[in-house]
């Protein structure tokens, strides 16, 4: 078990420092670095049970595919570094609304 728990946790701070690590190139990278970026975490999150990580980074995704990004993907970041800490596994419709309407709720929408 102890293992498991090294491995969740050793995923659990690559999905941070992710995160941390997109949040800070921000002003300086190029939109096909931010997709990339966001891509590898969701990918991560996806193949390691964070599915409320994966759920944000692909809407992330989609924000960014629109064309009106810039405002929306620090929020989004921000929403998904609470989410690596949320409980991983299948994520029930109710609660990817819960975490949507955060970031609508950080955005002032």
């Amino acid at each position: 078990m102890r293992i498991q728990t090294d491995h969740f946790i050793d995923i659990q701070d690559r999905i941070s420092g992710q995160i941390g690590a997109l949040a800070e190139a921000l002003p300086h990278c190029a939109i096909g670095q931010l997709v990339q970026g966001v891509d590898d975490i969701r990918c991560l999150a996806r193949d390691n049970g964070f599915a409320a990580v994966e759920m944000l980074a692909s809407r992330l995704e989609s924000a960014v595919a629109a064309g009106g990004y810039r405002a929306a993907v620090l929020t989004y970041l921000d929403a998904m570094s609470d989410a690596v800490f949320a409980p991983r596994g299948p994520l029930p419709v109710a609660a990817q609304e819960a975490w949507l309407a955060s970031v609508a709720m950080r955005l002032g929408h």
